[in-house]
């Protein structure tokens, strides 16, 4: 296989990492979006509505390492050619952002979610609205970071 047949491919991997990350991410916020509706309704059935979500981190984990491994693969084969673009190194910030943003928010909400709700209604109002509200902007964010690496990628201005 030589680079004019291996470049594609990388690509291919490459889309199919940020697809797994975006579907993921639109996954879950369906799930939560399911878990508020059931929330106050019946707790049993929002565990259960939750625990869907347990295993999204590991998928969203394996498509950030696809789009990771075959972006520098891709860098690599082209000498680092879009390096040097205005439009990749502001793309690289939002990946970036949109990791940590995953890691450090998104993560810790729904970790703090599950704890709260498998204590079998011990909780405060105050905590689950906060907790609520603030995965409803993490979510937000999330899929605005990706709609601009899709434009960006898109559109590639200098």
């Amino acid at each position: 296989m030589n680079a004019s047949t291996f470049l594609p491919a990388l690509l291919v991997l490459h889309l199919t990492g940020l697809t797994i990350m975006a579907g993921t991410t639109i996954i879950d916020f369906t799930i939560f979006k399911i878990f508020w509706k059931y929330f106050d309704e019946d707790l049993a059935k929002s565990k259960g509505v939750l625990a869907g979500t347990s295993r999204s981190s590991r998928l969203i984990g394996i498509g950030a390492a696809l789009l990771v491994t075959t972006g520098i693969g891709m860098m690599a084969l082209t000498h680092g050619v879009f390096g040097e673009q205005l439009w990749f190194r502001i793309k690289i910030g939002i990946v970036l952002i949109l990791m940590l943003n995953g890691i450090l928010f998104g993560r810790r909400q729904g970790e703090k979610l599950r704890t709260i709700i498998n204590k079998n209604g011990a909780y405060l109002t105050e905590q689950i609205n906060q907790i609520k509200t603030n995965l409803n902007i993490f979510f937000a964010i999330q899929l605005a970071l990706f709609f601009s690496i899709v434009f960006l990628s898109v559109f590639k201005f200098n």
